[in-house]
């Protein structure tokens, strides 16, 4: 059971809704068990939280917006359902080390 549930998360659930849910309830609902339970199996598979994934997911992803469209970063942060351009930035800077404009002129 705790293989099933891994699965479809980081297979179908996460790339398809990584920018709109930012929650562990959205994905254990979908998947018929209790965040707890999500929470718990994940970190026992991976040893990561469901957070580290749907991070990973959303820096993966502007990081190539950055590197290979001309969006603003207000664009991108709105893409990727931030608050707003500042709370991208922030979320950005502190995983990655660099600002979005200082990493897209890498």
């Amino acid at each position: 059971m705790v293989l099933l549930a891994l699965d479809p998360l980081v297979d179908k659930l996460l790339p398809d809704h990584f920018a709109e849910h930012r929650d562990i309830g959205f994905y254990a609902s979908e998947l018929h068990i209790s965040p707890a339970y999500l929470s718990r199996i994940v970190r026992q598979v991976a040893g990561r939280t469901v957070m580290d994934y749907v991070n990973q997911m959303l820096l993966m992803e502007a990081s190539f917006l950055l590197r290979t469209t001309t969006l603003s970063v207000a664009q991108i942060a709105d893409r990727l359902h931030f608050a707003d351009s500042a709370s991208f930035c922030k979320f950005f800077s502190r995983t990655k080390g660099l600002t979005p404009k200082e990493f897209r002129k890498q």
